[in-house]
């Protein structure tokens, strides 16, 4: 259903599942905001998943190296079943010149009959400029396991990092992509981007800031929003995506966007601000869940696991808007 390369039968196989956990866990389409709730496949898999949310709970709407460390280790658990047979890793290919600027590939090891979706992930920047991102490997990995190119992307943090940096690395992502991603199998006119925290910062800012963006526009198919911030700054910066969507008048690209139960309160706050400013401008509003049970990186660290709310949920968007192309 997601990604072009799954058989027939496995895509009605995968269809049937996604509608019976979009019932399940989200209510029936056009439900509105939704709350979701894995459904994993075996006993010691809904154990497991119960054991981890149980973790995240009892770590609270609180953000810090503690929290985040431990929440890793939460899920590091549920990933250990998953292996990375079939799927080649293309490791640290540069896409601009500063050192921050690479990616990895994850393209499945039997190639494609037709080009395929390209899924590209913004790491968080940690708690500070030093220390590790989340998410990355994982969410690259489950998307060629189920047949798309996943790219890991990382991006300029720190010193080398003023304000639209974030968003001029976007586009020469998408740059490097439409030039360079078609003899791994991947469609240059296909692109998903996803980002998490301050990666989500980076892609609002590009897609609501027209010189950002590509010559001929935004350039991707749909983005996935992950508890990002993107309010205005205190000194009452214009330079924010909250602000940017004021004056911006480019083509709208489909978005969905979460936040997590345990999120802090500003990060929650933010989402909500984002989503309420996008159906105001538009009156039509983006896909928008919280995502129960799940903290400020549980949930991307959840892709490829057990716990299979959130993969349901960027299934069931992707699939809406392909069906409306």
């Amino acid at each position: 259903m997601l990604w072009k390369k799954l058989s027939a039968l496995g895509a009605l196989a995968l269809v049937a599942a996604v509608a019976v956990a979009a019932v399940v866990h989200h209510g029936p389409p056009g439900a509105g905001t939704h709350h979701g709730s894995a459904q994993p496949s075996s006993d010691a898999n809904v154990a497991a998943v119960h054991r981890a949310r149980a973790g995240v709970g009892a770590l609270g709407k609180q953000w810090s190296v503690s929290v985040r460390d431990a929440t890793t280790e939460l899920y590091d658990e549920l990933r250990r079943q998953q292996d990375s047979a079939g799927i080649r890793e293309i490791a640290n290919l540069k896409y601009g010149p500063h050192e921050q600027q690479s990616l990895d590939l994850f393209v499945p090891e039997g190639g494609f009959s037709e080009l395929t979706t390209v899924l590209v992930y913004l790491h968080d920047d940690g708690l500070s400029p030093a220390e590790p991102a989340h998410g990355g490997r994982n969410i690259g990995t489950y998307i060629a396991r189920v047949g798309g190119i996943g790219v890991n992307a990382r991006y300029r943090v720190g010193p080398d990092a003023e304000w639209l940096a974030g968003a001029q690395d976007v586009r020469r992502l998408l740059e490097w992509l439409r030039a360079n991603i078609e003899p791994y199998g991947g469609d240059p006119h296909n692109i998903v981007l996803m980002g998490n925290s301050t990666g989500a910062a980076h892609i609002a800012t590009y897609l609501f800031h027209e010189p950002s963006q590509l010559a001929d526009g935004p350039g991707v198919t749909a983005a996935i929003l992950s508890s990002g911030t993107f309010g205005e700054s205190g000194d009452g910066s214009a330079q924010t995506p909250l602000a940017l969507i004021d004056s911006y008048q480019g083509s709208a690209v489909p978005l969905l966007i979460w936040s997590a139960e345990y999120d802090v309160p500003s990060v929650e706050t933010s989402v909500a601000e984002l989503y309420a400013k996008l159906c105001r401008k538009y009156a039509d509003c983006p896909m928008f869940v919280q995502l129960q049970g799940f903290n400020h990186v549980s949930h991307v660290l959840s892709i490829d696991s057990a716990d299979t709310a959130v993969t349901d949920t960027i299934m069931r968007f992707y699939h809406s808007v392909i069906d409306a192309r």
